[in-house]
């Protein structure tokens, strides 16, 4: 960064001579990054005017494009760089002592006595390097600048003889040791009486350095970038590395640890996919405790679960959250057919005093559910079986039983249907399971048209919103569809023609009808759709949002006639 002494270059380690100890890599010496820097001398009441561009006071910031702070590397650190320090009380070298003695720093003294000063740090690589092209202007410019004020100097030689030896020492000694610095900078330092400081050592221990910073001075050629991306589930770290750098896994586990303790006390690699009936994936523990007994909170609420035995992100907190707010209503009927360990319903009835019905296939999701509801002050339902086929035939949901909370294990399919066996429809019908949660969505044929026993026709008029995730990738190019339509479809079209498939399949046909939005809306589901996240190159998280209308439930039992 200008000069030998404050330029760094950082090892990059080919695969011939790595040779890290996952244990040891705290001693290594290429961690610890050691920066000379050069300093002004300013006084202490100027130092806010001249970093602070918004000051009203003179200098409006004039050193802000030269501070230390334009370091790329101190991106890395933590705490941040302090720009501005008191001045060493005693001298630094014995180069130091000799300029103490020497007639210009006797000069300089003089010049400053008794006002207090502070250093501020600067940017190499901004003030010290100059061509040789620029050095010629500069003596130049330096030479024509102290004509003109000895020209324009007025008075007695006592007044010459003071701009001489204060205004002009003060700009060649700024111009010598700053030579990128711009004419106006140094001018207006010099009318300050700022001059250049000593040189700033600042050693920067690894324990101040982000791990990304760490791992990549760490890791060989072939390992890098490091890895940068990760997700907190309580006091475990999970990681989902790339081929590259599974060999050092142990080593960037380890970094990682000893950077995020103690709030990080596990790190895990996912080995493998998102699979299986549960959607969990197998783990390696590379570091800390073999402990995944996972205590977290969202938004208040304390949550506990095992991470081996079940599925969560925590990226689908601020869904979540956009739901309770924006779509859930104080008091309203949720339905969630796969409610994992309760993070959502167990919110929707701390938060809106909802009424709750709740399933997972997963037995220990189910029973991580009911033991959140009850720990969050939730009078959970007692239920003489979790087994699949649970249904809620006795059950009354009265809109005054606020603690009404019951969570079964089972089949969604079969839950989906027997919600409609209940005494009214449920306001809400959350369905986050983007690999298949279409496929679910037959089971509303089962739900009621007509008048049962009891009923009036203000619970038959009601209808459920179903708020339901899938994958969803937009079309490639041209694609022409059944119904002669060849526009290609974004993610969010694809999403609800998935929708509609799972909704009123079309057969067998051959080739399948697309852009079904109207089709669905004809029968009074104003569906709504947004995109979610990315989960992979091209594809998406897309939330539709339906209702669920009896127009809808008669064209799903073959009525045709709507």
């Amino acid at each position: 960064m200008g000069t030998e002494e404050d330029e760094r270059t950082t090892p990059n380690y080919s695969d011939d001579n790595y040779d890290i100890n996952n244990d040891d890599w705290r001693k290594n010496p290429i961690l610890s990054d050691t920066y000379i820097l050069p300093t002004v001398s300013v006084p202490a009441d100027r130092v806010h005017s001249l970093l602070n561009s918004g000051s009203g006071n003179g200098g409006g910031g004039i050193l802000v494009p030269f501070l230390a702070s334009h370091i790329a590397d101190f991106d890395h650190i933590h705490p941040r760089i302090k720009l501005v320090r008191d001045v060493p009380k005693s001298p630094l070298s014995s180069d130091q002592k000799g300029r103490n003695e020497s007639t210009d720093n006797n000069k300089r003294r003089t010049l400053n006595k008794c006002i207090p000063k502070k250093l501020v740090l600067l940017d190499p690589s901004r003030v010290l390097s100059l061509s040789r092209n620029q050095k010629e202007y500069r003596n130049k410019h330096n030479r024509e600048h102290q004509e003109n004020h000895l020209t324009e100097a007025v008075g007695s030689k006592e007044t010459i003889q003071q701009q001489t030896n204060q205004q002009e020492h003060i700009h060649q000694q700024l111009c010598q040791s700053f030579p990128l610095m711009d004419e106006n900078t140094i001018e207006t330092l010099a009318s300050y009486s700022i001059l250049p400081g000593p040189n700033f050592t600042i050693s920067i221990p690894y324990h101040r350095q982000t791990p990304n910073h760490i791992l990549s001075k760490l890791l060989p050629s072939s390992a890098h970038p490091p890895p940068t991306g990760y997700e907190q589930i309580g006091h475990v770290l999970h990681l989902n590395l790339k081929k590259r750098h599974i060999p050092h896994r142990h080593l960037i586990g380890s970094v990682l640890l000893d950077r995020l303790s103690p709030r990080i006390r596990t790190v895990v690699h996912k080995v493998g996919e998102v699979g299986g009936p549960y959607r969990t994936y197998d783990m390696e523990v590379v570091a800390g405790e073999d402990d995944t007994n996972v205590s977290l909170v969202e938004d208040g609420l304390m949550i506990n679960f095992d991470l081996r035995k079940v599925y969560w992100s925590t990226r689908l907190s601020g869904e979540r959250t956009r739901l309770l707010k924006d779509c859930i209503r104080d008091g309203d009927v949720v339905a969630d057919a796969f409610c994992g360990v309760g993070a959502f319903c167990v919110r929707a009835a701390v938060e809106k005093g909802c009424v709750v019905y709740a399933n997972d296939l997963n037995h220990s999701a189910v029973l991580y559910c009911r033991d959140n509801a009850s720990k969050n002050g939730i009078a959970v339902m007692p239920s003489n079986s979790v087994a699949i086929g649970s249904n809620f035939d006795t059950i009354s949901h009265e809109r005054e039983s606020e603690t009404t909370f019951k969570v079964v294990c089972g089949d969604a399919f079969d839950f989906i249907q027997n919600l409609g066996s209940l005494p009214t429809s449920p306001d809400h019908l959350i369905m986050n399971f983007p690999l298949a949660a279409a496929d679910f969505l037959g089971a509303l044929r089962w739900w009621p048209t007509s008048l049962r026993s009891g009923e009036n026709a203000k619970s038959l008029s009601k209808r459920t919103r179903v708020h339901l995730y899938t994958f969803a990738r937009a079309d490639e190019g041209n694609a022409s569809s059944a119904n002669g339509n060849t526009k290609s479809r974004d993610a969010m079209e694809v999403a609800v023609d998935l929708v509609a498939e799972g909704l009123i399949p079309e057969g067998g046909a051959t080739e399948k009808t697309k852009f079904r939005r109207s089709f669905l809306n004809d029968l009074g589901c104003n569906v709504v759709t947004r995109e979610v996240r990315d989960v992979a190159p091209g594809k998406v998280v897309i939330y539709v949002s339906f209702d669920v209308s009896r127009s809808l439930v008669r064209f799903m039992q073959g009525d045709f006639m709507v």
